[in-house]
């Protein structure tokens, strides 16, 4: 089930889905590329999460964007002080 298609840039997409496998369902996040036939295909680029992880992958996330955000920012003040 597709949740989320992301463009990652004019070549790749990332899709967040639910997937299924051997009985077990999980939260897929994987880097998709267009072949030739400007078909979507799937690459090895990703990561499976489990309903275990899933709670702690995100929470890792949102602290790296809240990081990464602050060292952005000074960058950002200089630029509108120019």
């Amino acid at each position: 089930m597709l949740i989320a298609d992301i463009e990652k840039n004019t070549k790749e997409h990332i899709r967040v889905s639910i997937e299924e496998y051997r009985g077990h369902k999980f939260i897929d996040c994987r880097v998709y590329y267009e072949d030739g036939a400007r078909e979507w295909k799937p690459t090895r680029k990703g990561i499976a999460l489990n309903e275990d992880t899933i709670d702690e992958v995100i929470a890792a996330l949102q602290k790296a964007s809240e990081k990464l955000e602050a060292l952005l920012a000074p960058k950002e003040r200089k630029e509108k002080a120019a």
